[in-house]
């Protein structure tokens, strides 16, 4: 444990090993036996028939199957199997798009590489990364990827790729210096390398301290398992919907079976009559209509760069109150980018963002410069690609855009000798490679010769400090001067004031070197300089994101930055897009270190403004941030593209990984992968999902309306019974009601547009699906909408006497009154102004499926097959009349009960703001 903090000689007692000759090939074969494999291990799997079951959990669904069950007891076989059609298909829906494999570990395999270089009994071989054991002696080499935990014993300008586990967007100098301090997080842990992560530079040597899943790779995989990522907001709300419903049912049909048998009626006939309030009550095409609503959203987002892995998904980010949101990659383009250079003594803006070397080179006027007219300038320019051992490469077949090889910082300086007029292969050639000095944490800087027509040049690179401190001479306007002590002390204070705003200074300097025959010293290279100038660079932000954090503070959200860099980065780019407080200051930023010291109390207390920056966070720390959002009651939504954001992924409400840069292990672990890797589309998916959930409401209650409605009929029949009314609606046509009026209009319901004002909204409180001013409309609506229908049944079955057909036409007149109801229904809910506006053209999808519906509606009436299967018949003229009399009066009871609602709300926010005044006064 703590392995960095101690020496190499009690690493080599603690591991019984030697840094000389390696384990034996014998103690390799024991240890192995005894550590295992060294392999991320797969402990769990849901099998696809687990997840088949899983869509039968819902109580709608149960309650179908209850009814479909009794159906075939008693013999109604048309009723059971149409029933089971219904819960058959939408297990099917469900089972396709939560179908989906925990691929978490397997991606984590993937980062482990398949073979390594160690020393076994004095030969340094090669063996696979697998057979590696605690106490082995590895070899580390610039490009390699590390296979194991490692404590560096010796090591050579050495930097690794750490992001995928710190979230640091620059490699890790490393050193193989032991450290005295203890408590340390993995990303201070500088002489220590983890598996997963990669070298950027130099070469190392090191003893392995932790294989498998005993890495700190390997303990994310362990604890990924373990979290419990819980149920959507959605989720809850459809189950806490799916309780009242099923509660609500059985306790009717009780009474309604109890009452019937009371009544005298055989208690099979009992019985299909409670089956019936029971159908009645269920809406048997919401599970389907949520699903298809859910997969549209999901399309809608897909177009627009956002991937969604699961339907529920969708929705939640609607709910969202806070964004805790990764800084590198997703607020910025994780593309270092050379904005400003100083050579010469002249000052040029460069345009063009990331690596793709579209842009230009501006002298300080604004004017273009190009190829031709550097000048003197040309050498300063190409001075720092010829520094660098990176290179930034143009698209290929595994690369859709240009990608960096090597330091992202080095492969800057690729697309600004492009921007001015010149090709790196060309330069490479006509400046070839003699020998170079790599970077290391103690000299900063990187030195490379080069020959050049018959001349030898030390081309150096590296800290604005370290170049200075060895140059003692300047380039200005074409002539080599000494440097001043001023100048040296102007330059340093550039940097400070650069830094402070995120950007980072690369300074460059060069020197002719005499012919030799020997090789170069890292003296001959780098010692009496001239300091040719500097560039700035950035790794800039997203054009889009700073409007896009705006639109979601106006949303009523709040936003969290968690980084892996510092406290200075993390400022400078809060301060760059705009991440602020209600009073427009910059939010408060809390280091991993005071995390740490923060109970769980103070950490909660730190969540009440609406931004907050966490600094160099670890794992752990950003699970446990995360976890007490949660807590709260917060909807939370994170990004993350590291394999160190696996467990907040899990955790939070919505994961949302990078799709360009992010690890293939984030990806699994999330819900949702955007494309473009741009805090904007989060934006974006947060205003689809409100408008997803606007429109699922508005199907869900037009759902239960049409219930209570057929309820209401049921159960004015049942007193009708008693005055020799047979049956007003026998379950097959509640079934024919939902299916015609119900399942295709309110899928068109889906394509309703966004509210204009979906964005300038606070995020929706949990419960607001059925809260008393939805169950007031449920109820008033359904009743009045069942008294209409019951009241065309009335009137078609006097009419119709000595009809032979005359029962089965009144029930067919119910039937088509209810469903003709239900369309005015549906095009009233849609908005609570009145539904003579603008807004009741704007979805023709909706009008195709009342359509389809009316045909269907027609063919059941009208066909002869079908009267007899389903107990129908066909209307006359005089009972269109009664229907279409009965939807006119409904529609203009909705739309006065709308004006009532307004002129109410209107009169108590008058009264509440008189109230207010009258207390100021």
């Amino acid at each position: 444990m703590d392995s960095y903090s101690k020496s190499v000689q009690e690493l080599v007692s603690d591991f019984q090993t030697s840094v000389e000759t390696g384990l034996t090939e014998q103690e390799s074969i024991n240890r192995l036996n005894k550590y295992g494999a060294n392999l991320i291990q797969k402990t769990s799997h849901r099998s696809g028939f687990q997840v088949f079951l899983e869509q039968f959990k819902n109580l709608l669904v149960i309650l179908l199957i209850f009814a479909a069950a009794l159906s075939f007891f008693l013999q109604s076989y048309r009723d059971g199997v149409i029933l089971l059609l219904i819960v058959f298909f939408n297990a099917l829906v469900g089972f396709y798009q939560d179908w989906k494999s925990e691929n978490i570990l397997a991606s984590l395999k993937s980062l482990i590489i398949e073979k390594c270089c160690v020393l076994r009994s004095g030969n340094k071989i090669e063996i696979p990364s697998s057979a590696l054991v605690p106490g082995d002696v590895v070899f580390l080499y610039e490009g390699d990827g590390v296979p194991a935990d490692i404590r560096l014993i010796d090591s050579s300008g050495l930097s690794a790729n750490e992001f995928i586990l710190t979230g640091e967007s620059q490699p890790r100098e490393k050193s193989h210096q032991t450290i005295q301090t203890t408590g340390l997080s993995i990303s201070e842990q500088d002489n220590c390398v983890f598996m997963g992560t990669s070298i950027a530079k130099g070469e190392a040597k090191g003893i392995v301290i932790s294989t498998g899943m005993k890495t700190e790779l390997g303990k994310i995989a362990a604890a990924s398992l373990t979290i419990d990522t819980g149920l959507t907001p959605l989720q809850r709300e459809l189950n806490s919907v799916g309780k009242k419903i099923t509660y609500i049912t059985l306790l009717l049909a009780a009474i309604l079976f109890a009452g019937r048998l009371l009544y005298g009626e055989h208690y099979e006939s009992a019985i299909m009559f409670a089956i019936g309030v029971a159908a009645a009550m269920v809406p048997e095409g919401l599970p389907a209509q949520i699903s298809v609503s859910l997969a549209l959203g999901v399309a809608r987002l897909a177009k627009n760069n956002a991937i969604v892995k699961n339907l529920s998904s969708v929705e939640t980010l609607g709910a969202a109150t806070v964004i805790a949101s990764d800084k590198t990659g997703t607020i910025t383009k994780n593309e270092m980018t050379i904005i400003h250079c100083h050579f010469n003594g002249n000052d040029y803006t460069i345009t063009g963002i990331g690596y793709e070397p579209k842009g230009q080179i501006l002298d300080i006027d604004g004017n273009v410069i190009e190829k031709n007219n550097l000048g003197d300038d040309k050498v300063f320019f190409l001075d720092g690609f010829l520094a660098s051992t990176g290179k930034a490469n143009p698209p290929d077949k595994y690369h859709p855009d240009w990608y960096p090889i090597g330091d992202p910082t080095e492969c800057a300086f690729t697309p600004l000798i492009m921007k001015g007029g010149y090709s790196s292969d060309v330069i490479e050639k006509e400046y070839p490679k003699v020998q170079s000095f790599p970077f290391d944490s103690f000299r900063k800087r990187i030195s490379i010769i080069r020959e050049h027509k018959g001349k030898y040049i030390s081309f150096v690179k590296g800290s604005i400090e370290s170049i200075l401190e060895k140059a003692d001479k300047i380039m200005l306007h074409g002539k080599v001067k000494n440097l001043t002590q001023q100048e040296r002390e102007n330059y340093l204070n550039i940097s400070k004031v650069q830094a402070s705003n995120a950007h980072r200074i690369i300074a460059t300097a060069y020197r002719d070197l005499p012919l030799k025959k020997e090789p170069y010293t890292i003296q001959d290279a780098e010692e009496h300089l001239i300091f040719a100038g500097f560039v700035t660079m950035i790794d800039p932000p997203h054009e889009e994101v700073r409007q896009a954090i705006q639109t979601a503070y106006e949303a009523g959200m709040k936003i969290i930055m968690i980084t892996g860099d510092n406290e200075i980065t993390a400022k400078a780019i809060a301060n760059l897009t705009g991440i602020c407080n209600e009073d427009g200051n910059l939010p408060d930023l809390i280091s991993e270190n005071e995390l740490k010291k923060m109970s769980n109390d103070q950490l909660n207390a730190s969540f009440g403004k609406r931004s907050l920056i966490f600094s160099r966070v670890s794992p752990d720390e950003k699970l446990r941030i995360v976890s007490l959002l949660k807590e709260k009651g917060e909807i939370v939504a994170v990004t993350g593209d590291g394999v160190n954001d696996t467990l907040s992924l899990k955790r939070s409400d919505i994961g949302v990984a990078m799709g360009k840069h992010g690890s293939k292990v984030a990806q699994e672990a999330a819900n949702m992968v955007l494309l473009d890797d741009n805090f904007s589309t989060i934006v974006l998916a947060i205003k689809e999902g409100r408008t997803i959930y606007i429109n699922l409401k508005k199907i869900v209650l037009a759902n239960l309306i049409g219930n209570t409605a057929e309820l209401t009929c049921i159960l004015i029949g049942f007193a009708g019974a008693f005055m020799g009314y047979p049956l007003v609606l026998m379950p097959v046509h509640i079934l024919l009601i939902d299916l015609i009026g119900n399942m295709l209009p309110l899928l068109m319901v889906t394509f309703d547009p966004t509210e204009k004002d979906v964005m300038k909204q606070a995020p929706r409180k949990l419960g607001e699906m059925l809260n008393r001013r939805s169950l007031f409309v449920i109820i008033y609506s359904g009743i009045f909408k069942g008294l209409f229908s019951f009241a065309a049944y009335f009137q078609s079955y006097n009419h119709h006497l000595g009809d032979a057909f005359r029962h089965e036409k009144a029930v067919t007149v119910t039937m088509i009154s209810l469903i003709v109801c239900q369309f005015v229904n549906i095009f009233s809910i849609r908005t609570s102004k009145s539904i003579f506006t603008g807004y009741f053209f704007s979805n023709k999808n909706l009008f195709l499926g009342v359509g389809l519906s009316t045909v269907f509606m027609l063919i059941v009436s009208y066909t002869f097959a079908l009267n007899v299967l389903l107990h129908t018949g066909p209307l006359s003229a005089i009972d269109w009349l009664y229907i279409l009399t009965g939807a006119l009066v409904y529609l203009f009871f909705l739309e006065g009960m709308k004006v009532f609602s307004t002129r109410r709300s209107l009169m108590l926010k008058s009264k509440k703001m008189k109230t207010s005044s009258n207390a100021e006064s």
